[in-house]
């Protein structure tokens, strides 16, 4: 019974102790959006500037795709270079390369999240919490007239998997391979 009495008592401090100290609810001051990718053809008139205010705007919005509904993109459609940078925290240069004279430049973003919603706010818009979720997904096909199932190999969902822009998905699906 004292057994009993000891691991009871364990259970209830490992569970406290695991529902005061963890980590999962963090309120970060910024928004981080990565692997931002453009390029363009190195000409006389080459600006290295201008191509990185593009990724800015690339990169905002991409935020916004995950923050707003589909119906409130409309009202920041067209938002000033300046005031995307206005509400920029920081930002880094991941990768650049010159291929066959096109400049290839890969940025990381940072934006205050307090600006960010402060923006929106003035635009009348309410932004959704940002919440990503992971799902195991195995897309399956019953093919009724040849009574066959399809898994991998002739699935097209499988096949145009990679063509979907999955950027401002808030949903990240695995998909299992055929090996």
């Amino acid at each position: 019974m004292h057994y009993f009495k000891t691991l009871y008592i364990f259970f209830i401090v490992l569970a406290l102790n695991i529902f005061f100290f963890s980590t999962t609810n963090t309120n970060a001051k910024i928004f981080l959006i990565e692997d931002i990718e453009i390029s363009e053809t190195l000409e006389n008139d080459f600006n290295k500037d201008s191509l990185i205010n593009k990724g800015f705007d690339k990169a905002f919005y991409q935020l916004i795709g995950t923050l707003l509904k589909s119906t409130d993109l409309k009202k920041v459609n067209k938002t000033r270079s300046n005031e995307i940078k206005s509400m920029i925290e920081s930002f880094s240069i991941k990768e650049e390369k010159f291929i066959n004279k096109v400049y290839y430049l890969n940025l990381g973003v940072s934006f205050n999240k307090k600006k960010v919603f402060e923006y929106l706010e003035k635009k009348n818009i309410f932004p959704t919490q940002i919440i990503k979720e992971t799902f195991f997904f195995i897309p399956v096909i019953i093919n009724q007239a040849n009574e066959d199932l399809i898994i991998f190999s002739n699935n097209p969902i499988y096949q145009k998997w990679d063509d979907l822009d999955k950027k401002t998905s808030l949903i990240t699906y695995l998909l299992p391979t055929e090996d």
